[in-house]
């Protein structure tokens, strides 16, 4: 017969909250790396736009074949983030995470960028 069952019932919510700590800090940790490599992947491919567009006289690309992607680590990053295309070389892609975490604020920084730079081009070359 047990003595004490309070000290077997306070020893078993321990063990749970412990390991619950070590699975929340799993958890977390693996959504923090996943957003720095998402993060990575959105700014790879504002980059390789700023190229474009700065080889194009301010022209934005219009689909991904425009990119030309032939390093590896932008063609990956193209795969695992959503681009959206503009109708027009006057417009700035806009960039989406694809449901994957990033850090805060990374996508509407990249885009308002990538807009500041569409607009710029505009008001400096005049129509397309």
């Amino acid at each position: 017969m047990m003595r004490n069952p309070g000290r077997l019932v306070v020893w078993f919510v321990g063990v749970i909250g412990v390991a619950a700590f070590a699975a929340g800090w799993w958890v977390t940790g693996e959504v923090r790396s996943t957003a720095r490599r998402t993060d990575r992947d959105l700014q790879a491919v504002a980059d390789a736009i700023e190229r474009y567009a700065s080889a194009h006289q301010g022209r934005m690309p219009l689909s991904v074949q425009a990119l030309e992607p032939a390093d590896a680590e932008l063609s990956q990053a193209l795969r695992r983030i959503q681009v959206r295309w503009p109708p027009e070389p006057g417009l700035a892609p806009v960039l989406e995470a694809n449901g994957l975490p990033t850090g805060i604020g990374t996508v509407p920084r990249l885009n308002e960028r990538l807009r500041s730079l569409a607009r710029g081009s505009a008001g400096a070359s005049g129509p397309p």
